[in-house]
């Protein structure tokens, strides 16, 4: 009985794991807030941000658009000042 509740719940972690996860979808762009809801796109932002001479403060990690060009490939785009905006699901974000 223990084995099967010890494989119940590392089977159940490995769900969830998965199912929390997921990459960006390629040819769509995003806003930072939504990468960061996607997944662990954090350096990915962060990396994009530096290499675009951009500023890596949280109003440029959040309100810039970055296109999904690979599942760690996210070229920043552009900040959006006035913030950047969810498109809807299969939609791009925009400012």
């Amino acid at each position: 009985m223990v084995k099967f509740a010890v494989l119940l719940i590392a089977a159940t972690s490995a769900f969830c794991g998965i199912a929390t996860a997921s990459n960006c979808k390629h040819g769509l762009y995003y806003c930072g807030h939504g990468l960061l809801h996607k997944g662990n796109y954090y350096q990915d932002i962060s990396s994009s941000l530096r290499a675009a001479g951009q500023p890596s403060d949280d109003a440029h990690v959040n309100d810039s658009l970055f296109f999904c060009q690979g599942d760690d490939d996210v070229p920043f785009v552009s900040y959006c000042a006035q913030g950047c905006q969810d498109g809807g699901s299969g939609k791009s974000d925009h400012c």
